[in-house]
Formats: structure tokens, sequence, C-alpha cells
């Protein structure tokens, strides 16, 4: 596990009112969890990519949810049904973006 990974991790369990979706991407990234960007700023970052793997940022085709993966096959975001940073596996995708989503990484 590499250390995107790690700071990912370190979130998990946290209060959704201390770190909303695009916080935990911003904090991941920018080590400042209000360094600016929103959910959709997410759609434009980056290129996308076609395969999730560690440090790949998915994100709501709508703009309105963002989260990170952790490995190919799970991902940390901010749940609004569990009120927390937690960590799914990429079955959970349809649900946690009912309106399609995109793969995006750093360039």
């Amino acid at each position: 596990m590499g250390a995107l990974a790690d700071k990912a991790n370190d979130l998990i369990g946290r209060s959704r009112a201390e770190f909303q979706c695009n916080q935990v991407i911003n904090q991941i990234f920018f080590d400042k969890k209000d360094a600016g960007k929103l959910a959709k700023d997410y759609l434009s970052w980056g290129v996308e990519t076609s395969l999730p793997a560690e440090g790949v940022v998915v994100v709501g085709k709508d703009g309105a949810h963002v989260g990170v993966f952790v490995n190919e096959n799970e991902f940390v975001h901010s749940s609004t049904r569990q009120f927390q940073v937690i960590k799914v596996g990429k079955d959970q995708l349809p649900w946690v973006f009912p309106q399609g989503w995109v793969y995006r990484k750093e360039r």
C-alpha cells in the first residue's frame, strides 16, 4: 500500500461533518482539506483513465460526489448514509454514483 492509500485509510471513521467528500480528496492529494476543490472540479482534474487503481479518483458524472481508490477494488468516500468516511468495494459504485461515474488520475 502506498502513501495515498495510507492517507485515505487514516481518514476512515472521521465524521462527514468534519470531512465532506471533496475534503477527503483535498486532504489526500493536497494535505489540506479546504484546498478549494469541489466534487465537480474533479471532473476535469488530471486525466481520465479506464481502470481503478490506488490514487485514482472516482467522481460522479453529475459532479455531486467524489471518492478515491486505495487499491483496484476498494475506494474511500464520505458517506451521506453513514455520515462518516468509509471504505467500500467497487461493487458499490452504482449506489454511490447512481448517475454514473468516471475515473480520473493525476497527470
